[in-house]
């Protein structure tokens, strides 16, 4: 699995809501709702959902022992990824965009700093951060923030 061998021993300190979705290979559910923030044109162009509050949010994982594929449903926005680790870094890949992402463990919150980003192999200046962290026993909170883009946060909880 990619994201215990991202944090490594950090993994198992990580709340039992995190661990236990990112544990196992196979096909993984969540469901729950999502704020999105954002100002507008370069947001819609990245594929933002549009803006607002408490909007219905599906996540579908598919996990093999290296490479999960991540759906993501917001209201009627669909977006999907594929994540792996290169180099001690998880990469996701969304069509022709690349990131690079150091994982690590700050206080109880999984964190996502990105190193890189690339356009078609063109480098982007993006910076982008992200975390996880749990919300009672089986859910989690998380935030995405993208500086001059947007940001979208919410709770999750496993089906």
């Amino acid at each position: 699995m990619i994201y215990p061998q991202l944090l490594q021993s950090d993994y198992a300190k990580l709340p039992r809501s995190v661990r236990d979705f990112h544990a196992a290979p196979g096909n993984r559910h969540a469901s729950g709702t999502v704020t999105v923030r954002h100002a507008g044109a370069l947001a819609r162009l990245l594929g933002f959902p549009p803006p607002g509050d408490k909007i219905p949010t599906q996540l579908d994982v598919i996990a093999t022992e290296d490479r999960e594929i991540w759906t993501r449903q917001f209201g009627a926005v669909r977006k999907r990824t594929t994540q792996w680790v290169n180099a001690g870094h998880l990469v996701e890949a969304a069509g022709p965009v690349r990131m690079r992402f150091r994982v690590f463990l700050a206080g109880d919150a999984m964190q996502f700093q990105l190193v890189a980003a690339r356009f078609l192999g063109i480098p982007m200046p993006l910076r982008v951060t992200a975390s996880v962290r749990g919300a009672g026993d089986t859910s989690w909170e998380f935030e995405v923030n993208i500086a001059w883009v947007g940001s979208y946060r919410g709770i999750m909880e496993p089906q």
